[in-house]
């Protein structure tokens, strides 16, 4: 019963920031205003998205710990501390825009707290689900580490241009991850899990963004769970990869085709994965198609991770296919030129018309 309570707590909070969104970030300063350019949604939005999931895991992590639903303490205040710091990092780019290196300095320096209040997330070896594991220095490996979170959080935070994507993508790591975890594990991704929907409801009808408070803290969040599971032999390098595969990938085509278009590999665009399957099959149907990609292969890398590589290998088929055969928009971050994806030469970029649920700051 008191579990019930706390986890009941916990969406009760996400709820209330949600419903009152607008208040709330007019009150922190955290409205996104449309420019009708890249921001082409029609009003002000609340850029809370993030609030409405972070708050509520420290809310629960800290009740859960008080009544003793959650012995490890430890584990408890690393991620209380690291989410939270790695979120505020977000919010403060939410207020006034911040370089992409203070963000990831900002998340480097939380890696490295965690790993000094748990020292365990280092593994000693690089565990495949299809290969005998590679031993490695924990120097190596902390390297590693810090190199595959900066990116997966700058992935996920590049992906969050259109309402519904990236809380969805939340929603399935998570599902996973209370799959794939230990109890402790699968707790806390369970309450991940419902905020995201909460949040999720508010996003698709355009009444909120995630902001990066979000795509930083919450991914953050995820990322330390996933290599805590990963740590204690829960899941395969093969696995972790399919989870986020799309989100990566797509990080890198855009930020090697921006550099050989002349331009910032951090500035933004409309030249992204999902924009792509806008193009190709609609709003609503490209952003099914989007997550049940990574829906459908996370799950079999979780139930059957022989089959991690088999799901690489059908993502890999199903990503270049859209990525470069698909029209779209591929827009300077000036808007003053129509570029296609340099180097791709199959590649006709278009104009798409004005759309009121995306929402594109990368």
């Amino acid at each position: 019963m008191l579990f019930v309570f706390v986890d009941a707590l916990a969406i009760a909070v996400s709820w209330l920031i949600c419903i009152n969104a607008t208040p709330i970030a007019e009150r922190l300063h955290v409205m996104d205003f449309p420019d009708h350019q890249r921001k082409s949604h029609r009003e002000p939005t609340p850029l809370v998205g993030g609030m409405g999931i972070l708050l509520p895991l420290l809310v629960w992590l800290c009740a859960a710990v008080l009544t003793g639903l959650f012995r490890d303490q430890q584990f408890a205040s690393m991620l209380m501390l690291c989410g939270a710091g790695v979120g505020l990092a977000g919010f403060a780019d939410d207020q006034t825009c911040t370089t992409p290196l203070s963000r990831i300095l900002a998340l480097l320096v939380f890696l490295g707290v965690a790993v000094a209040l748990m020292p365990a997330l280092i593994a000693h070896s690089l565990n495949w689900g299809s290969f005998e594991p590679t031993p490695l220095h924990p120097a190596l490996y902390g390297a590693l580490i810090a190199l595959t979170a900066a990116g997966i959080v700058n992935a996920v935070n590049m992906a969050d241009g259109q309402n519904g994507l990236v809380p969805g993508l939340f929603v399935v790591w998570s599902l996973c991850l209370v799959l794939a975890g230990d109890e402790n594990i699968a707790m806390v991704a369970q309450i991940i899990a419902a905020a995201a929907v909460v949040v999720l409801c508010f996003n698709l009808r355009g009444k909120l963004f995630l902001g990066d408070c979000g795509s930083y803290g919450v991914t953050f969040v995820l990322g330390l769970l996933a290599l805590a599971a990963y740590a204690r032999g829960r899941i395969t390098i093969e696995t972790v990869t399919v989870w986020f595969y799309i989100p990566v990938v797509d990080c890198l085509r855009l930020m090697i085709t921006r550099w050989m278009q002349g331009r910032s590999p951090f500035a933004p665009d409309t030249d992204h994965f999902h924009h792509r399957l806008q193009a190709k099959l609609g709003d609503h149907s490209g952003l099914a198609a989007y997550i049940a990609c990574v829906a459908l292969s996370s799950l079999v890398a979780v139930v059957a991770p022989r089959f991690a590589l088999v799901s690489l290998i059908i993502l890999t088929a199903i990503y270049f296919s859209f990525a470069f055969l698909t029209d779209s928009a591929a827009s300077a971050e000036d808007g003053d030129t129509e570029t296609s994806a340099a180097g791709f030469s199959n590649v006709v970029a278009l104009v798409p018309p004005e759309q009121p649920q995306l929402r594109e700051r990368r």
